[in-house]
């Protein structure tokens, strides 16, 4: 974690947040993606992780969770399904079907952390289970834009 007490708001900070809180679950996980209910971290201004919630559902869990004044970070994790977006031709688009209906399918825990102004996701694949890949983009789907509303006092 960063070393200092500081705002958090640049991209190694955030990056170096995710990929902590990815290592501190992965340490106590039997089954690298069987996390049974997803799991809010806070981080406080030394940068020291608590648990401020868990739910099966990680939209109702930043729903149900009030953003603590002293929280510096944040880090929602869940596991779930993940199939590549490119076609036959070669480009990317959004696939026919659910990721968990793909025949390329693979199971996959993503970690989202935030700073201030900056999301940052890691994520780790069945299929390299102990890489930790830093995604391009804060994310794919809903999950990073309600991470943020939360961050920022709303549900919406």
């Amino acid at each position: 974690m960063p070393s200092s007490p500081h705002l958090i708001c640049s991209y190694d900070d955030v990056l170096h947040i995710a990929e902590e809180i990815d290592l501190l679950v992965h340490a106590e996980l039997v089954s690298p993606f069987k996390l049974d209910k997803a799991r809010l971290y806070g981080l406080n201004k030394n940068c020291v992780p608590s648990l401020l919630g868990e739910n099966e559902n990680p939209y109702e869990l930043l729903m149900e969770t009030v953003r603590p004044l002293k929280c510096h970070a944040a880090c929602l994790v869940v596991t779930g399904w993940a199939a590549p977006f490119e076609n036959e031709m070669g480009n990317d688009q959004e696939p026919d079907c659910r990721p968990s209906e793909h025949p390329k399918r693979q199971r996959v825990r993503i970690c989202v952390a935030i700073g201030e102004a900056m999301i940052v996701t890691v994520m780790r694949t069945s299929e390299k289970p102990e890489e930790v890949m830093a995604m391009s983009e804060r994310g794919m789907g809903e999950l990073p834009d309600v991470l943020e509303a939360w961050w920022n006092g709303g549900s919406d």
